[in-house]
């Protein structure tokens, strides 16, 4: 009987702990799994930190500490990676010297330029938009021009006056409009914000033979925003790439930032969420995971900025194995991981004659069956009480949304336990259904989880989400019944609790 890679794959997976799903190769790692050999490459990334100078043009700014960097740079020292890479929008205002404070930082977690064990840590840099910042004053904060009114002196403080000259100058790395680094025997290609992708593109398929790049073995693009179809279509010849990307600040806890389907279904494109300063990564605002009108109600009007209740600062470690590619998800303000590590089997496309092709890992077909359903544990309940909301500061949302912030009313107050019972599958969010009386008479709401963007284990409340519903908006009736489901960033849906609510 003849064995395909395939199949001798899921059995040294499974033998490692994880679980082979139907129809699907791609495992979450179980929490507390540890791979049992060590990796053969370890990068450390982070994303749209955007640090700030103060006015002075020298110090940070107070409103932008370096604490959630410094965080994650120590994170990456305790690791021992072998490079560090960053995908941009380093420099909130574009000054030299929002970079130089990253290159301070990690001038201290790696002295020299080396790890902890005397290893050589590579940077893998690109430029982001707002590195580009320096000649830009949009409003009377601390932009450059602000600080340097006279040009020929600004000039010598921001990227965009000698951008090659100032890069080199604070990174020690030449800039170049494209550029290609190899750590350890894998390959690592990058262009910045103003590189047109399709030179990227072109570039990569230049180096095709001289790297070896066709294969199974992975290869990573960089980038500060996202390739299009275009440039994803021109390196179709390699679904063994893995691409990186910032910009849109959405947050790793959504396993929709992992992109393959949309980007043309030729390789994975990742979004790495951000570590600003004020924990800027949106929960999903685009797909709506329940019904449409519901969905938009609750969710889609909040903004990333100012309405996040558990702001996360976002970081990412990604370990290669001969195997398979793990890649860690971190919040790095209170610490913890965001949820399961990522796993990506590598040879997925065997090539072997036999007919084998089968569906990317990554696929979003693939990716729902590997996370399975949050679950609630089996002895959790809902506690459900009426409540007199008081009164409150009224906000910037409710001037625009004319709500009287300040009327005092009551509420239906439900407490939600944490949907952990599923410890492969991470609670991203919950329906929320509320019948009286009149079957048909339903009330439906969708609310985040309050923890989906903190670490595991430092979820607020002991991971309990609190609903407040005004009583005028309930159905009819003395008796509710009111149930709860759990769901996942991919909208599988665990099992329902429910509770009878007397009036």
């Amino acid at each position: 009987m003849r064995i395909s890679r395939r199949e001798t794959l899921k059995g040294c997976l499974a033998a490692l702990g994880f679980s082979a799903l139907p129809g699907g190769i791609m495992f979450a790692a179980p929490q507390g799994w540890k791979m049992t050999k060590p990796p053969n490459l370890v990068f450390g990334i982070l994303s749209d930190t955007h640090l700030q100078s103060g006015w002075d043009g020298v110090k940070p700014h107070g409103g932008f500490p370096l604490t959630y960097v410094t965080n994650a740079m120590r994170l990456f020292r305790t690791r021992n990676i072998d490079a560090f890479m960053h995908l941009g929008d380093a420099a909130h205002r574009g000054k030299n010297v929002e970079v130089q404070y990253h290159r301070d930082i990690f001038d201290k977690c790696f002295p020299n330029g080396k790890a902890k064990d005397g290893h050589k840590v590579e940077k893998l840099l690109v430029v982001g938009n707002h590195e580009l910042y320096g000649d830009s004053a949009g409003g009377p904060g601390a932009w450059a021009p602000n600080i340097w009114k006279d040009p020929a002196e600004r000039k010598k403080h921001v990227l965009c006056g000698d951008l090659p000259k100032h890069w080199e100058m604070v990174w020690g790395e030449k800039y170049e409009e494209v550029w290609h680094k190899e750590v350890k025997g894998y390959h690592f290609f990058g262009r910045h914000w103003q590189t047109d992708e399709q030179t990227l593109a072109d570039f990569i398929n230049s180096k095709s033979e001289e790297y070896s790049l066709m294969g199974t073995k992975p290869f990573f693009i960089l980038s500060h925003a996202r390739n299009h179809f275009q440039c994803n279509h021109a390196l179709r010849a390699f679904p063994n790439a893995v691409a990186f990307f910032g910009h849109w600040h959405q947050s790793n806890a959504d396993w929709k930032t992992i992109y393959f389907d949309s980007f043309g279904g030729f390789f994975p494109n990742i979004q790495v969420g951000a570590c600003r300063m004020d924990g800027g990564n949106g929960l999903d605002a685009n797909e709506h995971i329940t019904k449409r009108d519901v969905f938009i109600t609750e969710v889609e009007r909040k903004s990333a900025w100012s309405e996040c209740k558990n702001p996360s600062r976002q970081a990412m470690i990604v370990n290669v194995y001969d195997d398979m590619v793990v890649f860690e998800r971190y919040e790095v303000g209170k610490g913890g991981k965001l949820g399961p590590d990522w796993v990506l089997p590598l040879g997925w496309r065997t090539g072997n004659g036999e007919g084998e092709t089968g569906k990317h890992p990554f696929s979003r077909e693939e990716l729902k069956k590997a996370i399975g359903c949050p679950e609630f544990q089996k002895q959790a309940k809902l506690v459900v009480d009426s409540v007199i909301t008081r009164k409150r500061k009224r906000t910037e949302r409710d001037v625009r949304e004319k709500n009287s912030a300040d009327a005092v009313s009551p509420h239906l107050s439900i407490k939600i336990p944490l949907a952990d019972g599923n410890p492969d599958s991470r609670v991203y969010a919950y329906d929320v259904v509320v019948v009286g009386d009149n079957l048909n008479e339903r009330l439906f709401k969708s609310v985040y989880f309050e923890g989906a963007n903190l670490g595991i284990g430092r979820e607020p409340n002991r991971g309990i989400t609190t609903v407040e519903i005004p009583l005028s908006e309930l159905p009819s009736g003395k008796t509710l019944t009111i149930a709860v489901r759990p769901l996942s960033s991919l909208g599988t849906k665990g099992k329902a609790i429910a509770v009878k609510f007397m009036r």
